[in-house]
């Protein structure tokens, strides 16, 4: 099975992210360089840090599931901005 790069980022927290939205759709997918670079120091798991140690986080999906993947990973499912706020 081909597995093809449907991400790339340096930012913990949109990797988290990104893995919620492919998990919540059912997309199976595998990650590089996820790994918690902060056991030696904590700055290290900052974006800036990755960008500079040039650790990104790569997210691959099945061939047959790139553009579904890409699809979910791009469409924000949030309603927090479709509440009415009252001030």
């Amino acid at each position: 099975m081909l597995f093809l790069e449907v991400h790339e980022t340096y930012n913990p927290i949109e990797a988290s992210l990104v893995k919620a939205k492919l998990n919540d759709d059912n997309i199976p997918f595998t990650v590089s360089g996820d790994f918690d670079i902060s056991y030696s120091m904590e700055a290290f798991n900052t974006t800036l840090s990755r960008m500079a140690l040039k650790r990104p986080i790569k997210f691959f999906v099945p061939e047959q599931y790139f553009e579904i993947a890409k699809v979910s990973i791009n469409t924000d499912n949030s309603s927090m901005l479709n509440d009415e706020f009252e001030y």
